[in-house]
């Protein structure tokens, strides 16, 4: 047998190949080589297409689900088809107008993910997906201290952007709301617009410092703040916003209700679906990251592609935001799809327009 590359550089090859993967997402059934020989360019015989398509369901591009039907593709033939055969396309002007009419920030920046979320959901026909940024890398813009009871205090953090995150967190000492009051106002003077990381480190150079040289106002202000913002680095406090899943139920690939339990199960499992968007994003410099079947590292959505992309506020507050979905799906409109959101998405964050 030739090499898997050098033989899927063959024309014909490809062209069987790109007809079997986009015949499938549009049909959802296995694909025959009668039919692929009516639509070859070379009016290949169907006994010739017969031999190539088992050419490549042995070099595992395609799979045949039952003796007497036609060929179905698998996961490898998704990749090489979004690699190597799919035309990228921009949005379509009806997507666009359903998405430019419904993101709109009209409240507050939480409400806005969430509804990120359902408009993804909605033109996609898969599940929407809206993560925050960690709160660690958004530019503050307030900080209120609010005194609680058994010597807690709410930190109330509002972004830039207007994201806003609540923590409680342990004081020692009594503290009186006017002295919680001075030490906020005094942060936002000498913090604002940095992010709660390089506040962090800021606060941390102070520290390291002779402590003897700060009086017990400024020992007050780096308490709250080394409290406040260390315990915001973790990737985990991202909110993540999600809706749809009631959409693949309707996928003839999760009719075997194991599959579809396993796979509500691992959408519940909001922290571990938020880190493997997080690590989509990280591990890959590409605008838009699409990640099919098997290459998903979290048991539930093996039979699912996760399309994510970055999204930008203010130059340096990063999220992320995506669909999931089947393997197949129309994946021109759905890279095209998340890859405008995403865009849109920090642009009206950023400016609320």
């Amino acid at each position: 047998m030739a090499d898997t590359n050098e033989y899927l550089s063959n024309e014909r090859s490809r062209e069987i190949l790109h007809w079997v993967v986009s015949t499938y997402i549009l049909t959802g059934k296995p694909v025959g080589s009668r039919r692929v020989a009516q639509h070859s360019s070379e009016q290949l015989s169907a006994a010739t297409v017969r031999n190539i398509m088992a050419d490549l369901e042995e070099m595992g591009y395609l799979q045949q689900p039952h003796a007497s039907a036609g060929r179905v593709p698998t996961d490898k033939a998704y990749r090489f088809y979004v690699d190597y055969l799919m035309e990228r396309r921009e949005i379509s002007t009806h997507d666009r107008k359903l998405i430019d009419r419904d993101l709109k920030l009209d409240d507050s920046a939480e409400h806005f993910m969430e509804r990120t979320s359902q408009v993804l959901s909605r033109v996609s026909k898969n599940v929407g997906i809206v993560l925050s940024p960690p709160i660690s890398g958004v530019a503050l813009e307030h900080i209120n201290f609010i005194r609680l009871t058994d010597r807690r205090i709410l930190v109330i953090l509002v972004s830039k952007s207007g994201i806003v995150q609540n923590r409680v967190i342990h004081y020692r000492e009594e503290i009186t709301q006017t002295e919680l009051d001075q030490a906020a106002r005094y942060i936002v003077e000498n913090f604002k617009n940095r992010t709660l990381f390089e506040i962090r480190l800021q606060i941390l150079k102070m520290i390291r410092k002779e402590q003897a040289l700060y009086d017990k106002f400024m020992q007050r202000v780096i308490t709250l703040s080394t409290r406040s913002f260390t315990e915001s680095t973790s990737e985990s406090e991202a909110q993540i916003y999600l809706d749809g899943a009631s959409n693949l139920i309707k996928a003839p690939e999760f009719t075997d209700i194991n599959k579809m339990k396993l796979l509500f199960e691992t959408i519940e499992e909001k922290n571990r679906l938020a880190a493997l968007i997080s690590r989509c994003i990280e591990e890959d410099t590409q605008e838009v990251r699409i990640t099919i079947g098997a290459e998903n590292a979290l048991a539930g959505i093996e039979d699912c592609t996760l399309i994510t992309s970055r999204y930008v506020v203010d130059d340096n507050t990063r999220g992320s935001l995506g669909i999931l979905g089947p393997t197949r799906m129309e994946y021109a409109r759905a890279i095209a799809l998340v890859d405008y959101v995403a865009r849109l998405f920090g642009r009206v964050l950023e400016t609320g327009n």
